[in-house]
């Protein structure tokens, strides 16, 4: 499809009547790389028709050499005796009697007809070609002869002289250029939704647009195709200084691309005017770099970066410009490199963790000083957990017996010894760094108590994270404040350490806060910081935190019985970090996920879960308190109740055994007294459920799960009771899932009752709830006691 040359056709066939008229005429269409030139020459087939000759050739580099090779593609269909008659004028150097002699041939070539004659890319024609087309363009003014060249538009490069020749005063010039947007939704058939883009993506380059369209209108293999052909039909310098334009990126300027590729600024630039011209470039940068960089050969594109490092480097650019080239190179090529690296990776850290922690790899292999490997390691095990704590864990060996770490380089070294579940370890270090550096920054140590005592409960020693200042006392008690049930002084606590967060707070405090708050009845704070964190952390690529606030969101959306989301936001947390890396914080998403899959009736899938390897340590930190009830929940699901009573007793001998920072959040009570009253034990499972009542521990959830254990403990009519209580508890809380246990269970005491129109009312609504979070199972057991309910007719 001819887009946008309407015009250009006009003054094509103006010429062409020109032609018809006894006036010769000559065209020269130029244009960039890949603009349509040769799509406007197909044209001349419709719009010549049976009015002249048409003959066609087309220059070729390969082909420069073969002397009247342009020439004999024109007289291709021609006679056998004229095609032997141009074989041997080929065979000598052209004097005038011979380009006479072929001259002639080709305006006999018509016969009684004008003739046409169509040439692709002259400028590839060979010199004999254009010498005979050059002296038959001096006399053609009076003769039925219409002469259609393409010329590629090589800004400020100089034809050679037969070339420029003739090419100079065409009596129609056509300049093409990319299409304009509006030709580019004429060539893409007024799919307008997709304009924009295909535009953005190809520059308007019909060719481009074309491959596009191949593609599905997205970059795909016809279009990484169709740039490197554009590329490589020119000189090999088009494609050389497109390569460096990709590798240099904002840095290409004409005099930085001629040192990398050892050529002079004065053949750079038209290089790079002719890639705009073709639409190419964007703002002079290329629009598809990927390309380019991926066809580079690995050594080639090594090189190249390493070049362009030392290059940036001479000329003062920054830091992270400088190391974005190194790590691409792989190499450090001088010691010169080492403190880009450096700073790049300290400049980088919250930004661009992935890129510090490339540089300080790099840096780390060419360091061969004792003193700044340590240091190295400490900024290696610090950008890494942004990303990857297994990273981090391979440096952490060399770093834990130090006892000269500053505290900025022992924070994150305690850290991952907390995620290793080594509390033991971490609290020596945090001894010895106290004594070697005094006392801590507060923010610094509260954020760390915190993330201490939320994965291990009083495990660490939190001694050495004292400081003077008040207001972070008070923030780093938060579990402890969250354990004692204080709702104000959660968010107040919660709410210091979450305002910290566009500066970089521990993601482990951070949810530790988050759920501190959901915990306390403050949801829709909790939501707000939870919603703000992972933003913040999709945005600078911290893996870890987004990872971990992701299986926060997933604990909360379990809790408030929306069991698809949870189910999906745990698999992402793992997803985006593996299992194995997580180390003792693992049992947060798994644990959420084998409550989901048991709730939803899918036994076998939780019952894989519980097969999955996790750390030893983690029994004995608050995480593995939860697995160990989500095991337990499991079981019971599953009605293999001796199974769950074991599993809750020794979540409960763990909760009794009194730490007073592991925050009472798990309604292990309510689970075991539910296992007993299954097992004929009433008695005992009264008292459990007695003493969660008397505590205030817990929170509105818990208390809900506790009355309808209790209610299942009482006779029908004080169950209605206690069950209307729960309900409305549980409705406050928003767990949806518990709610139409709740309900079930009203519904089923209604009907004990004989209070049959109520047993329905509540089952209807109690099918509603369990179907609104997806819980199949619960779902059709409603429905039946639905059915078994209704009145016989």
């Amino acid at each position: 499809m001819l887009t946008e040359r309407t015009s250009e056709l006009a003054r094509i066939s103006e010429s062409l009547a020109d032609c018809e008229g006894g006036r010769g005429r000559v065209v020269l269409i130029s244009g960039g790389l890949a603009t349509g030139k040769t799509a406007l020459l197909d044209a001349l087939g419709d719009l010549v028709g049976e009015r002249a000759a048409l003959l066609r050739a087309v220059g070729s580099r390969a082909e420069r050499e073969l002397r009247l090779g342009v020439v004999t593609q024109l007289l291709a269909g021609a006679e056998l005796v004229v095609r032997d008659k141009v074989a041997r004028l080929a065979e000598s150097p052209l004097d005038a009697r011979s380009l006479e002699e072929v001259g002639a041939l080709l305006l006999e070539s018509g016969g009684e007809r004008p003739v046409v004659l169509a040439v692709d890319d002259v400028h590839f024609a060979d010199p004999e070609s254009q010498q005979a087309l050059l002296y038959l363009r001096r006399r053609i003014t009076s003769a039925r002869v219409l002469l259609v060249l393409t010329e590629w538009e090589r800004p400020n490069l100089a034809r050679e002289s037969t070339h420029a020749e003739l090419a100079r005063q065409p009596d129609h010039r056509i300049d093409l250029g990319p299409l304009t947007p509006s030709g580019a939704a004429q060539l893409l058939d007024g799919e307008d939704v997709c304009t924009t883009t295909a535009f953005d993506l190809s520059g308007g380059n019909p060719f481009l647009l074309k491959a596009l369209l191949e593609d599905g209108l997205v970059v795909g293999p016809h279009l990484r195709r169709a740039v490197l052909d554009c590329l490589t039909r020119w000189d090999a310098d088009f494609l050389s200084v497109a390569e460096g334009v990709a590798v240099l990126g904002d840095s290409a300027s004409a005099a930085v691309l001629a040192e990398l590729l050892a050529m002079t600024p004065r053949s750079v630039g038209p290089v790079l005017d002719a890639l705009g011209a073709a639409g190419l470039l964007r703002d002079h940068r290329l629009r598809h770099p990927d390309v380019l960089l991926e066809s580079l050969d690995p050594a080639d594109a090594a090189r190249l970066h390493a070049r362009a490092a030392e290059l940036l480097h001479r000329r003062g650019a920054p830091a992270v410009e400088i190391a974005r080239h190194l790590t691409a190179a792989g190499a450090v090529p001088g010691r010169w490199a080492m403190r880009p690296l450096r700073y790049a990776a300290e400049q980088s850290l919250v930004d661009d963790p992935e890129l510090a922690v490339g540089c300080l790899e790099l840096a780390l292999n060419a360091s061969e000083d004792d003193c700044e490997r340590v240091e190295l390691r400490a900024a290696m095990v610090r950008a890494a957990l942004r990303i990857n704590p297994a990273i981090a864990a391979r440096h952490l060996g060399p770093l834990a017996d130090r006892r000269d770490l500053c505290w900025r380089d022992a924070v994150p070294v305690a850290r991952l010894q907390l995620w290793q579940g080594d509390p033991g370890a971490a609290g020596e270090l945090l001894r010895t760094t106290r004594a070697h550096a005094g006392e801590p920054h507060p923010r610094a140590a509260a954020e760390l108590r915190v993330a201490a005592e939320w994965i291990h409960g009083r495990s660490l020693d939190v001694e050495p994270l004292t400081s003077g200042d008040v207001s972070w006392q008070a923030t780093a008690g938060l579990v402890g404040t969250w354990t004692r049930e204080l709702p104000g002084e959660v968010l107040r606590a919660a709410e210091h350490v979450l305002q910290c967060c566009a500066g970089e707070v521990l993601p482990e405090a951070a949810s530790a806060a988050v759920l501190a708050l959901d915990h306390a009845g403050h949801a829709d704070r909790a939501r707000h910081w939870c919603d703000a964190l992972i933003t913040q952390a999709r945005r600078q690529g911290a893996t870890t935190a987004r990872a971990l606030i992701g299986a926060v969101r997933a604990d909360m959306s379990w809790r408030r019985g929306d069991l698809i989301a949870a189910e999906a936001q745990a698999q992402e947390a793992l997803r985006l970090l593996h299992p194995q890396t997580w180390g003792v914080l693992v049992g947060l998403p798994l644990s959420t996920l084998i409550l989901v899959n048991s709730a939803l009736g899918r036994h076998d899938t939780a019952a894989e879960l519980l097969t999955r390897p996790v750390p030893d340590e983690m029994a004995a930190t608050t995480f593995g308190i939860r697995h160990l009830h989500a095991t337990g929940r499991h079981h019971l699901a599953g009605g293999r109740t001796l199974a769950a009573l074991d599993a809750f007793e020794r979540v409960a001998a763990r909760m009794r055994a009194g730490d007073p920072a592991i925050p009472t959040t798990i309604p292990w009570r309510g689970d075991l007294a539910q296992s007993y009253l299954l097992l004929g034990r009433r008695r005992e499972a009264r008292e459990l459920v007695a003493e969660q009542l008397a505590g205030t521990s817990g929170g509105v959830r818990i208390r809900a799960i506790t009355l309808r254990v209790l209610a299942a403990c009482s006779d029908p009519r004080q169950r209605v009771a206690v069950l209307r209580e729960a309900i409305q508890l549980l409705e406050r809380c928003g767990d949806r899932l518990e709610l139409a246990r709740a309900l079930s269970d009203l519904s089923q005491a209604h009907n004990e009752l004989g209070q049959l129109r109520n047993a329905r009312l509540v089952l209807r609504k109690a099918d509603q709830m369990a179907k609104a979070c997806q819980a199949d199972i619960l779902s059709h057991r409603l429905r039946d006691s639905l059915d078994a309910a209704r009145p016989e007719t």
